[in-house]
This record gives structure tokens, C-alpha cells and sequence, in this order.
């Protein structure tokens, strides 16, 4: 067997190309696909010996389904139905609310609440936050009064003079037994390996979104994060439009940056903490132990 091999390695290498192609083939018709995506990876991978494997693999995975498996595993925690049910309206109270405020809009609240399980929330504090120079002065008070845990998640997370502050201001609290978790974007962020380290040595736990190894060869590139988030404690939350860059704290060597972030408090943060979670254990591939911490009573 073995000197039939090393006398015919080509043929050798079209039979296991095959085979693995044959494997692929099932793979995909059982993944229910779209009928024209599935007949032509089908077809590159009969006609193109080699070139369809690496065609597939670049090209036909799909990192959509995965992540929103990774959801639904998030929304099937107990700890986060618990707080869903606490929060979700019933009739008699939406009907009370049509009556003060929300007049014909209560079906739409209705529609949302049954079918996305997004509730009417109250009990909540917005401070809006115009451009980074006010996001950053208030973030920083925040971060230094957290308790229990930091929750970060970024679309461009950069260590130039903000990102370093920022950076530090994390390594602080992690070394002070704050849980801190950073979920950067792999293709907008420029973090060094040497910061990563640091972060890592400080007890931070830090994963970038879908690294994309060959840019211009994998469909990951389309698939990016483009969340600017912050959950402190599971009782303040930081979302809007302002990322961890200099060009977006005033004035800055591109001129001005005008953006708006927000600072929220109250059950909201919630929803936010949700959707951190379900990224989290996306991108660290863990199944994150979801706890009462992570949602915390609200006093309305």
C-alpha cells in the first residue's frame, strides 16, 4: 500500500480530495441551504480538485448560523429567562399605559414584546453624552466606582493616547478583582499583542470578533461588530457612536468629531448585558457561567 502511494501521489491526493469533497457535499445538503448556493459549492467542489475545498472553506461557512446558535444558547439561560418574565408587561398594565401615553402605539409595544421578546421598559435614567471628550469623563468615573464587573465591547478599540487611558483604567480594575471581559473587532481595532498581554497578565479576559487571517480570501470580512458598549455592574450602560480612538475625543489631528453617546441606568441595561453575553460566548467559545450578578435588582 505504502509503495502505491509514493508511486502515485497525485491520484493519491485526488482520492482523499474526493473524499473529503464527498464528506463536504453531505455537509452542505443537509445544512438546508439556499438550492443555487448549495448546487454551486456542490459543483466547484466535483469540478475544481482542490481549488473547490479551499473555495468552501473561505467562502461557504456560515458564521451567521453559528452565532445565532451561540444566541440562543445565551436566551435559554435561565437566570436571563427569570429577568425576561420580570420585565415583560401584561395585559391589564399595557392597557393602563395606552390610556397615559402610548394611545395606538400599544400594539406595536404588544407585537414586539410576543414575538422578540422585547418589552416596554421603564425604570430607567438616559443622560445623553455629546462626543467623546463627555463619553470618556464620565465612562472613567464609572469604571472606577465598579463593584463587580466591567463588560466591554468595542468596533474600533485602538491603544493610542484615549485607548491607553482607557487600557490602564481596566488593568487598574481588573487587578483590583474586577471581572473585566473586552470583545474588540478584529478588522477595525488596532491593539498590539504587546497591550494584549498586558491586559491578559492583568487578569483581563480580551477576544477579538472573527479574526480574519487572509482579508481579501473569507467572508468573515463581511461579518464585523460594530456595537460601542459598555456594562458596568450590570446597573450602567454605555452605548452610542463614539469608539475608543483619539479621532473621536476633540480636537484631534482630523479637525472635529461631532457623535453622541449615551449613559444609561435602570432595567435597560439589561437588554445590553443580554447582548454582550450572547457575543461573549461567540467569540471566547465558552459557555460563560450567567449569574444573578450579571442582572441585579433595580430600584424604580
Amino acid at each position: 500500500m505504502l509503495e502505491f502511494i509514493q508511486n502515485n501521489i497525485f491520484l493519491t491526493l485526488i482520492i482523499i480530495n474526493y473524499v473529503i469533497a464527498i464528506g463536504t457535499a453531505i455537509f452542505i445538503i443537509l445544512n438546508n441551504r439556499n438550492p443555487i448556493t448549495t448546487v454551486s459549492y456542490i459543483l466547484a467542489l466535483v469540478v475544481l480538485p482542490f481549488l473547490g475545498l479551499l473555495i468552501y472553506y473561505f467562502f461557504g461557512q456560515e458564521y451567521r448560523k453559528d452565532k445565532m446558535f451561540k444566541r440562543k444558547k445565551v436566551f435559554d439561560n435561565e437566570t436571563v429567562k427569570k429577568w425576561e418574565k420580570k420585565l415583560m408587561l401584561n395585559d391589564y398594565r399595557l392597557e393602563n399605559y395606552q390610556a397615559d401615553f402610548l394611545n395606538n402605539k400599544v400594539n406595536v409595544v404588544k407585537l414586539l414584546q410576543n414575538n422578540q421578546k422585547k418589552p416596554l421598559i421603564f425604570g430607567n435614567d438616559v443622560k445623553i453624552l455629546i462626543n467623546g471628550e463627555k463619553k470618556f469623563e464620565s465612562l472613567f468615573k464609572d469604571l472606577e466606582e465598579a463593584k463587580n464587573h466591567i463588560h466591554v465591547e468595542y468596533y474600533m478599540f485602538n491603544d493610542d493616547k484615549i485607548g491607553s487611558k482607557f487600557i490602564e483604567a481596566l488593568i487598574k480594575r481588573a487587578k483590583d478583582g474586577i471581572d473585566v471581559r473586552v470583545n474588540y473587532d478584529y478588522v477595525a481595532s488596532g491593539i498590539t499583542n504587546k497591550t494584549i498581554k498586558r491586559m491578559k497578565e492583568a487578569g483581563i479576559e480580551i477576544f477579538p470578533f472573527m479574526p480574519v487571517w487572509f482579508p481579501n480570501l473569507t467572508r468573515k470580512l463581511n461579518y464585523r461588530n460594530h456595537r460601542k458598549i459598555v456594562v458596568i455592574d450590570g446597573i450602567i450602560g454605555y452605548v452610542g457612536g463614539v469608539n475608543v480612538s483619539d479621532e473621536y475625543v476633540n480636537p484631534n489631528d482630523n479637525g472635529y468629531w461631532r457623535d453622541t453617546h449615551s449613559r444609561l441606568k435602570g432595567n435597560v441595561v439589561k437588554s445590553i448585558q443580554s447582548h454582550f453575553l450572547l457575543n461573549w460566548n461567540f467569540v471566547s467559545e465558552q459557555e460563560i457561567e450567567i449569574t444573578d450578578d450579571f442582572f441585579p435588582k433595580v430600584e424604580e
